[in-house]
């Protein structure tokens, strides 16, 4: 485990976090915290975390990876934090679950304020992540670029998040881009490669080799990747996996105690179909212009002041 090495764990976390109290029993946190280890192994791999708890045990100290320790404690520790705000809520007895308070001097909050306490801790963990990521990317650690995570990326034309937040904004997020690899797999396969010719395609994966003209062409294989990525991603995944500013406009608008509430399937369906048909016109455009002919508007541009018309 990468707390508590000096028997100092909630001091680690409140250090961390902010918001726990250094009178909290360590002990209780131990289960969580191995599971979202686990959570977070999902996204890094093992054998990150494995390099940063042989660190923090103090079995090595050259190189330093103190930075490491701290980035992975960071995620984790938001979490367990959380899922211990959620299940403090009620407390749980033999008779039942209850809520305990001092009447004169506390209150129940209401659920939309536990919902907006929710998102904002989510938030964090989902930041925590993505700036653990960027480190990670931005470092010379061989084990991460060496690693499986690291190598799924590479066998793609949308090869990482600053990529795909430049075509479709996803808050730059690391995390997010993970979790969106199968859908942006599969829009290159199912889409873009047919389009494009395996030759074609297999040229621009080669990222360091490109002509300009390929280069060129990058431009209009993007788009339609992020937006198919997108697509799936909004059908197939919870919305409470994606960024709240990538959803913001998926939810309820209403300023009222529903504001909490999830988009419709129906309006999901919608929202999907929209980026889908999208995505399909810029294939044919990218298709042009990898052809070499001229990209043309699906409809004529009339002129209201000429006396003709062109159909």
């Amino acid at each position: 485990m990468i707390f508590n090495k000096n028997n100092n764990g909630s001091e680690e976390f409140r250090f961390i976090t902010g918001n726990s109290y250094l009178n909290n029993d360590f002990g209780l946190l131990v289960n969580d915290i191995k599971i979202e280890t686990r959570e977070l192994c999902k996204i890094i791999g093992k054998d990150i975390y494995n390099l940063a708890e042989y660190y923090y045990q103090g079995k090595t100290d050259d190189p330093d990876y103190s930075e490491l320790v701290e980035l992975i404690q960071t995620p984790i520790a938001f979490k367990v934090v959380l899922n211990m705000c959620r299940k403090n809520d009620v407390t749980h007895e033999d008779t039942g679950r209850k809520v305990k308070i001092d009447k004169n001097y506390e209150s129940i909050p209401w659920q939309w304020q536990l919902d907006k306490d929710d998102q904002l801790q989510l938030e964090s963990y989902y930041r925590a992540i993505d700036i653990l990521i960027e480190y990670l990317d931005d470092s010379e650690i061989e084990i991460w670029h060496n690693s499986e995570e690291k190598k799924r990326t590479e066998s793609l034309i949308m090869r990482n998040a600053v990529l795909f937040d430049q075509v479709y904004p996803i808050d730059r997020s690391g995390r997010m881009f993970l979790l969106l690899l199968p859908f942006i797999k599969e829009a290159e396969r199912v889409h873009i490669e047919p389009a494009l010719g395996e030759e074609t395609y297999s040229q621009l994966l080669k990222k360091d080799e490109l002509t300009d003209q390929q280069k060129k062409l990058l431009e209009y294989v993007y788009p339609p990747i992020a937006l198919i990525s997108m697509s799936l991603a909004i059908r197939r995944m919870p919305l409470g996996l994606i960024p709240q500013g990538v959803v913001r406009n998926y939810s309820s608008s209403s300023q009222t105690m529903d504001a909490s509430e999830p988009a419709s399937l129906d309006e999901i369906k919608q929202i999907s179909d929209m980026l889908m048909d999208d995505a399909l016109e810029m294939i044919d455009d990218m298709k042009k212009k990898k052809n070499g002919s001229g990209i043309y508007p699906l409809m004529p541009n009339n002129d209201p002041r000429n006396k003709y018309m062109m159909v």
